[in-house]
């Protein structure tokens, strides 16, 4: 006889998935706090004025913006492999309480690739996962307006961050880097909305699974 997919409570590793998240969002607090220390320094300065005839004090500043701009992607990168593993063990709990498949290998892999290849619609995925977790009887309907601040969040500090990355490559003058500071600005700001989203939907669907897998419990499942 095939056995069923277990269910695994997620709640310790999704407490530890966002503390992981507190990384990039210091950076991005760091990132708009020195930024805007940065900003000050170029203010008194002529839009004009090549990079190359600054102070080494304020090029040694500008080089710390570019360093908590480079940790803090780089952070969100190491997040998004603990989001990945996250979402996996979410899908299987889904497969666990609301399918009838078969515990097996192929299956397991199947769906860790088939992540892959909805990254482009991951927030609506998780979303989704809060709907229909929802156990019967239970009082709760999910808030609708989470996945469009939370996509839009997500998709808005991507296109900053690229638009930073893409002006600094020919950023010549100190109006050219202010430019790219105000960017950065606005990606560092839609980061720590998105993380905090995520936070809150991930907590939520964890809640919400578990009160499931109760449920089902109680119920002779």
């Amino acid at each position: 006889m095939s056995q069923r997919y277990p269910f695994y409570d997620l709640t310790r590793f999704t407490w530890a998935t966002n503390l992981v998240s507190i990384v990039p969002g210091v950076l991005c607090v760091a990132g708009l706090l020195h930024g805007l220390w940065s900003w000050e320094a170029l203010s008194v300065l002529s839009a004009e004025a090549p990079l190359s005839t600054l102070s080494l004090a304020t090029q040694e500043r500008l080089a710390t913006d570019t360093f908590i701009r480079e940790m803090q992607v780089l952070s969100t990168l190491v997040l998004v492999l603990f989001y990945t593993y996250w979402v996996f063990y979410a899908s299987r709990n889904m497969l666990a309480l609301f399918e009838d498949d078969a515990r097996s290998a192929l299956r397991s892999l199947t769906l860790f690739l088939g992540l892959f290849a909805r990254l482009h619609k991951i927030t609506r995925l998780i979303d989704g996962m809060r709907f229909q977790s929802v156990p019967p009887g239970l009082d709760h309907d999910p808030a609708k307006w989470w996945l469009p601040v939370w996509s839009l969040s997500l998709l808005s500090a991507n296109v900053c961050k690229l638009t930073a990355v893409y002006l600094m490559a020919s950023a010549a003058t100190v109006g050219d880097f202010r430019a790219v500071m105000i960017w950065a600005f606005a990606a560092f700001a839609l980061y720590l909305i998105f993380y905090v989203v995520t936070a809150r939907v991930t907590f939520e669907v964890v809640w919400l699974q578990r009160l499931s897998h109760e449920y089902q419990q109680e119920n002779g499942r």
